[in-house]
């Protein structure tokens, strides 16, 4: 059993959702470290950082997958037993799960999540369309997207980003149920998705006053830099399942990808493991496998 007492923490701080995470441990006298503040690093590589000397018998990762074990027998090595929340499915690594880490972390440690947190988690499981589900207006939805900005450190990318968005997806029509397929600056990668999702008020108001589901903009991204793609992004609810097995059946070695999101949405990305230029021919055929499943 997982108490204050024999437990180490390690959460990174690369969202609004691991903030509070490692704010609710530090309230409530839980050891906590605090970890990378980039996406997509590995348990092994954030415990580069970590004295495990100092540590507890028992660490808990938060949102720090270990697809080959690696971290698991370094900290076998000194003693110490390995426990993981995630909810998110990653190539070779299949952690989906129904509750969001700060959700399973609140069960874990008996802590009552206030209106707040219950308002990060739906953020965090259903983005946008969470938030509305979970009964914020649009005020308040603009609010945690605003702090997720902040907590990652994008903020200034983000209204660039839907600068950029306004000028060239003008044309484009606002329909939910059409897939928008875009080019995009690689520099725009970390705001993007939010971005070319983002309802105005009244479109989200009015799924509010109707008590509908939120319909966002399906949209596909291809990031490019120097006309080499670094990455594919997938914001849509066509295709869910195709998709999903895609990721557990992963057949591009030189990328790798990460898949979740609360039904009927989903987010699915790829990215290249080492330099763009090897990996275009597989970047081609995933955007077309995409492209035939939406």
């Amino acid at each position: 059993m997982l108490t204050k007492d024999n437990t180490t923490v390690l959460c990174p701080y690369n969202d609004l959702e691991a903030s509070c995470i490692l704010a609710l441990a530090e309230q409530y006298g839980i050891e906590a470290i605090r970890g990378p503040s980039v996406w997509g690093v590995t348990l092994y590589d954030a415990l580069q950082s970590v004295d495990l000397a100092n540590c507890h018998t028992h660490l808990l990762a938060i949102e720090l997958p270990d697809p080959e074990k690696r971290a698991e027998a370094l900290l076998n090595q000194h003693g110490i037993t390995l426990h993981r929340l995630d909810h998110h499915q990653y190539t070779g690594n299949d952690a989906r799960h129904t509750q969001t880490a700060i959700e399973q972390f609140a069960n874990l440690f008996d802590i009552e999540l206030t209106r707040y947190h219950q308002l990060v988690a739906a953020n965090d499981k259903g983005f946008i369309p969470g938030l509305l589900a979970a009964g914020a207006n649009y005020a308040q939805m603009c609010e945690i997207r605003e702090q997720e900005a902040r907590i990652r450190g994008v903020e200034a990318l983000r209204d660039s980003g839907f600068e950029w968005f306004k000028a060239n997806c003008r044309a484009h029509s606002a329909s939910s149920d059409e897939v928008l397929y875009l080019t995009c600056p690689d520099r725009l990668a970390p705001v993007m998705s939010e971005v070319a999702q983002f309802p105005n008020e009244q479109t989200y108001t009015r799924a509010q006053q109707s008590g509908q589901n939120l319909m966002l903009r399906q949209v596909v991204i291809s990031y490019q830099q120097d006309a080499l793609i670094t990455q594919l992004e997938v914001l849509a609810r066509q295709g869910r399942e195709n998709i999903s097995a895609l990721v557990a059946n992963w057949p591009y070695g030189g990328l790798s990808a990460w898949f979740g999101g609360e039904a009927p949405g989903y987010y699915f990305g790829a990215v290249s493991k080492t330099e763009p230029q090897a990996c275009q021919s597989e970047f081609n055929a995933l955007h077309q496998k995409v492209k035939h499943y939406l």
